[in-house]
């Protein structure tokens, strides 16, 4: 069984049996789990509405927590922070640039994979193998085709989207986070449809929708056909149960 609570913007909280991945937290109320678990805090990229280094506090509570950081977040003033608490930060931080793998091996012996992605923004989208279980975060790779840019940047964007969505073809997805951004437009479906169609995909959150849940509803209605595989989140701490 898989817990996955919505935060806000693109942040959840994943929980397994096993252990918890956080994902692209920047506000809203991070929900408890075991201390004892061990907690795998993920940050696809350094805009503010999708990493605050408050994530850094967590450390006093979960012994046991790792962070996987793309290329781009400052970590010189985390190194020392953390020496300063005389804890070796090597055993805590990775960071991980586009295209690159990452093995992680948990306290009870359970072995992870990450993989990254380009985004088509900045940073990384990531790829987690859980014991035969994978889920994907996108952060900001998404199919960013915007009514004021060029035909040229839009056919660009096009391009780099798919080749991203090539790695995943022949993948299955249990679960993923995708943005579905109604700054966008009438093209504000375009990258998640693209997902749907793409992958081979379980269970999926939009994500990174600026408070507007109503364009969840919007995309299902037009989509009635995604509706046992598009979670509708209607609320900030809201929790979904995968079987």
């Amino acid at each position: 069984m898989i817990k996955v609570t919505y935060i806000e913007h693109s942040g959840f909280l994943l929980e397994t049996e096993h252990a918890g991945f956080l994902f692209d937290y920047y506000k809203g109320a991070i929900p408890q789990i075991d201390p004892e678990k061990p907690l795998l805090v993920f940050v696809s990229h350094k805009h503010g509405d999708h990493y605050n280094p408050e994530i850094f506090d967590l450390i006093n509570k979960y012994p046991h927590i790792q962070y996987i950081l793309s290329k781009d977040i400052p970590v010189k003033w985390l190194l020392a922070k953390y020496r300063e608490q005389k804890i070796t930060p090597d055993e805590h931080i990775h960071v991980m640039n586009k295209n690159t793998s990452l093995d992680i091996t948990l306290p009870d012996g359970r072995a992870l994979t990450v993989e990254t992605l380009k985004s088509t923004d900045a940073g990384v989208a990531y790829l987690i193998n859980d014991n035969g279980q994978t889920y994907y975060h996108a952060g900001d790779l998404n199919l960013w085709i915007w009514e004021g840019e060029s035909r040229q940047y839009n056919n660009n964007m096009t391009s780099a989207y798919y080749r991203e969505l090539e790695k995943l073809k022949n993948r299955k997805i249990d679960v993923a986070f995708v943005p579905l951004d109604p700054r966008q437009e009438k093209d504000a479906f375009a990258g998640i449809e693209s997902f749907l169609q793409y992958t081979d995909n379980r269970c999926v959150f939009p994500m990174h929708f600026w408070g507007d849940f109503d364009i969840i509803r919007r995309f299902l209605t037009k989509h009635p056909e995604y509706q046992q595989r598009v979670m509708c989140i209607e609320k900030a701490g809201q929790e979904f149960i995968i079987p």
